[in-house]
């Protein structure tokens, strides 16, 4: 009854990990298409633009409750990617050797 147990866990644990490539898989395809198809326009805009925009479409298309093809976790991951960026830390280059 121990390996079928341990049988059973693993396959939820590898079921687990599918559904998370499977949601990978569906934001980089969002991303993907919204690059084929607006790519010249995107180019154009500043990154904040770009990315304030990308998130509007992407929470038409995956929003839980009002979205075309709803789906909350590619809706996260598309929010975490798409997210407005903090300054980034100073890049401190290394000391030149004399």
């Amino acid at each position: 009854m121990s390996a079928h147990a341990d049988l059973n866990g693993a396959l939820d644990a590898l079921q687990g990990k599918l559904q998370s490539l499977n949601d990978l898989v569906r934001a980089n395809q969002f991303m993907v298409e919204a690059m084929a198809s607006q790519g010249n326009a995107l180019k154009q805009m500043s990154s904040e633009h770009t990315r304030d925009m990308l998130r509007h479409q992407a929470r038409a298309r995956f929003h839980p409750e009002t979205g075309t093809a709803p789906d909350a976790a590619v809706l996260a991951i598309l929010e975490e990617v798409l997210a407005p960026q903090q300054e980034s830390a100073e890049i401190i280059p290394f000391p030149v050797r004399a």
